[in-house]
């Protein structure tokens, strides 16, 4: 889906408001390498090519750039080069995802930026909701108490984790994982984006802490 032409300064500024420190410099050194990109006359504008440059200076490389926390980095390389009338990507265009279904028809960057990280939520919301299901499939009940002073519990029925399943486990929080996507745990146990989106509600890493000591 092509993005409208649009003034490139101003829709970096516009994807800076209202972001964490750390996105604003990733998205302001992608928007220099895009400059770089166009003074020397190059009109490869891909998420592999960015994304190497970008890498090598110290900000998101490709797998980062095209992952759910990349959506406002790809919509900044579009946009500069939807205005430049570079290439944005290489080789046979990917088939069409659900997002890009959705957004058929809106030309607005910063309007399409916004409705996509939704349909990201939404994508992690049902996440969650498969590895509820799971759970469900094991035969074991979470009982949590409202109250402070009643002791959350869980009783299991024969259920008892492999060594893989626990490195899984340990591995969905660990610090690695969290700096590959720009996450970061609050004390209230939420996994968040660096924007502060939820990407798994309160509790998510406590409960993965307790289950794996």
């Amino acid at each position: 889906m092509a993005v409208t032409k649009t003034e490139p300064t101003k829709f970096l500024e516009g994807l800076c408001r209202n972001v964490h420190a750390r996105t604003e410099a990733s998205l302001r050194l992608i928007f220099a390498i895009c400059q770089e990109q166009e003074d020397r006359g190059s009109t490869d504008y891909s998420v592999a090519t960015i994304g190497r440059l970008s890498s090598d200076r110290g900000g998101p490389g490709a797998p980062a750039i095209r992952n759910k926390t990349g959506e406002k980095y790809r919509a900044l390389i579009a946009a500069y080069a939807e205005n430049a009338g570079g290439r944005k990507k290489k080789g046979s265009p990917a088939k069409a995802s659900a997002a890009e279904g959705v957004l058929e028809g809106i030309s607005d960057p910063v309007l399409r930026t916004r409705i996509n990280l939704l349909v990201a939520d939404l994508e992690s919301t049902r996440a969650q909701l498969l590895a509820a299901r799971h759970i469900a499939a094991q035969n074991a009940v979470l009982v949590l108490g409202d109250a402070p002073q009643e002791r959350p519990s869980v009783v299991a029925s024969g259920v008892e984790l492999t060594a893989q399943e626990k490195k899984a486990l340990a591995t969905a929080i660990s610090d690695k994982t969290m700096d590959h996507w720009a996450w970061t745990i609050d004390k209230l146990g939420r996994v968040l984006t660096d924007s502060g989106q939820v990407v798994f509600p309160a509790g998510f890493a406590s409960a993965i802490r307790k289950i794996l000591a």
